[in-house]
């Protein structure tokens, strides 16, 4: 079951990071909603569910962008094991801890993504350290937003189910 609601969430964060996301934001948008969950899963569930969330996401992502194949599965199953290893191995219960682990994912993201691409082809990367600075940053911001989200959700979703059986008078 929890395999289907982390292949739910990847399949949000690509319709959101294809239509949504140039919608609302213009076609610079720093975010990149597909690592905020599989690094979320990562920290959930451990190193190997992050990288299996890492290769889906990341190939799919792949598929869609019309990059090279395989590069951004690479780099997030990378991303997602080690974020998953840290879940794994310190306490990731604050937000702040949560903000580091999002923000020092999507740069080591960042850095790998850029190093293959430089490999890959003769022409430079274009990418600076501001803007990988600042999507870390987007990334982190909206990584502690939806795992607390996540983690209230379930005592709200309770509470209203005995509001609904319980009436007050």
């Amino acid at each position: 079951m929890k395999g289907a609601w982390v292949g739910a969430g990847l399949m949000l964060a690509l319709v959101c990071q294809t239509t949504l996301v140039p919608e609302v934001g213009g076609s610079g948008v720093p975010v990149d909603l597909v690592l905020v969950v599989v690094i979320s899963v990562a920290i959930a569930s451990g190193p190997s569910a992050g990288m299996w969330a890492g290769a889906a996401g990341g190939l799919l992502q792949d598929g869609l962008s019309g990059g090279v194949i395989g590069v951004g599965g690479l780099v997030k199953t990378l991303v997602g094991h080690a974020a998953g290893h840290v879940g794994a191995y310190f306490m990731v219960a604050r937000w702040w801890h949560r903000f580091l682990v999002f923000f020092f994912g999507s740069v080591a993201h960042a850095g790998c993504f850029i190093g293959i691409y430089s490999l890959l082809s003769a022409t430079k990367p274009m990418s600076s350290y501001r803007a990988v600075l600042i999507q870390a940053a987007v990334n982190a911001v909206l990584g502690v937003i939806m795992a607390i989200g996540l983690q209230i959700a379930p005592s709200v979703l309770e509470r209203r189910r005995l509001r609904r059986r319980w009436p007050t008078r």
